[in-house]
């Protein structure tokens, strides 16, 4: 596909669309948010309204520039990523540049305002996203709530594949409750079970069943924690219990992201509530996977590129050259999927296998649909949807499991 060709990206200038909308009214209420769950210091506090204020009404700053706290605990790809993405930015209006590069870049300086990378901070390393991250996981109808109802369900299934199929099925609608999307996490909170199967744009999950079914290594680039985590866990505890030669490789982001990606922290921390949790099913589910990570059939790693402002075309060659050894590779929630079209405005009917034709492997998205970029779909069909409900693209209530297999060379 030529790049001359390419389709525009969608923007934050885009006059009344989801990207503007998302900056102008939902980034700043999340960086109130972030404010009133912490107890920041007053420096803390006045650097974050600093950054609103620039966010609604100034232009991008170098974030490496002197400010009240240092970057002096950023890892050095991330730095020189970071460093080689900001001229092109800087000056300019937060509404006038591409959807996805406005949203990593805003979390990132979150990050700095806070003193996330200063090794002299009282936030050194620590993340502003905890509070909402613990709630999802232990609250009433949160994810081990979600997940004692899920192992009581697949018990019942007695066949392997339709219990995967099931177990799949909600891995994908667990993806709903994404804390950056506040107002959708708070409708669709404990309905994880009751919708596996409606309004799905697109259903392979037969065909994935089978290309698991015939995977020795299956990779899951992972989304957010909570109820999309725990559901992703017991995911990956079935397919490596159904074969004894399966490994699975789980890949998490480097630093907090979009508020509630999950970390290796937060891998290790819904694990072992797993291993603790009163449900004996769900008790297994947790032990069994630190099982398999002792016995070296569970990887888990993170990349600075999950963090970074950079769409799937531009992978570094040593993630290219890792995923290239995967037999199939799952890519969670609205932000993969973004990231996997560069979130460009492609015309509906676009063959994501001709767009993705880079990618070192077979795939799987699994995505929940909570922005506006889509492929697949028949024009007269999106047409349809569009008459019926305007906001179908972003409402997060349709999903897709699509799979493209790479032909073996």
């Amino acid at each position: 596909m030529k790049t001359e060709h390419l389709p525009p990206y969608f923007s934050t200038g885009d006059s009344g669309s989801f990207a503007q909308k998302t900056l102008q009214v939902r980034k700043p209420s999340i960086v109130d948010k972030i404010i009133g769950a912490n107890e920041f210091t007053d420096e803390q506090r006045q650097a974050m309204a600093a950054l609103k204020e620039e966010l609604l009404y100034g232009t991008i700053s170098d974030p490496f520039s002197p400010a009240p706290y240092s970057t002096d605990g950023l890892d050095g790809d991330s730095r020189q990523m970071w460093q080689d993405e900001m001229p092109a930015y800087c000056g300019r209006s937060w509404l006038d540049i591409p959807f996805y590069f406005a949203e990593a870049l805003l979390y990132f300086k979150i990050l700095i305002a806070i003193g996330y990378f200063d090794r002299l901070s009282s936030f050194y390393m620590r993340d502003p996203y905890k509070p909402f991250k613990k709630k999802e996981l232990y609250s009433e109808d949160g994810g081990l709530a979600i997940g004692r109802a899920l192992c009581k369900t697949i018990e019942e299934v007695k066949s392997p594949d339709k219990r995967l199929r099931a177990i799949l099925h909600n891995s994908l609608w667990g993806n709903r409750v994404d804390l950056s999307l506040f107002s959708i996490a708070e409708k669709s909170r404990g309905r994880v079970l009751d919708e596996r199967g409606e309004n799905l744009l697109i259903d392979h999950s037969t065909e994935l069943v089978d290309l698991i079914g015939r995977a020795a290594r299956v990779d899951v680039i992972l989304d957010n924690t909570g109820q999309e985590l725990v559901s992703d866990l017991i995911a990956v505890w079935h397919v490596l219990t159904i074969s004894p030669h399966r490994t699975v490789h789980l890949h998490a982001k480097r630093y907090p992201f979009y508020v509630s990606d999950a970390m290796i922290t937060d891998i290790d921390e819904t694990i072992e509530a797993l291993s603790r949790d009163s449900s004996p099913a769900l008790k297994r589910v947790g032990k069994g996977i630190r099982s398999f990570q002792e016995r070296g059939r569970l990887h888990m790693g993170d990349h600075f590129f999950w963090n970074g402002p950079l769409h799937y075309p531009d992978l570094p060659s040593e993630l290219l050259q890792e995923l290239s050894r995967s037999d199939v590779v799952l890519l969670k929630g609205d932000i993969n999927y973004r990231r996997l079209i560069s979130d460009r405005k492609w015309n509906v009917s676009e063959d994501l296998a001709d767009i993705a034709h880079y990618f070192p492997a077979s795939i799987a998205l699994l995505r929940t649909m909570k922005s506006e970029a889509i492929v697949d779909i028949d024009e007269e069909y999106a047409l349809k949807l569009d008459a019926e409900d305007p906001e179908w693209k972003v409402n997060g209530e349709r999903g897709i499991i699509r799979v493209v297999e790479k032909a073996a060379m």
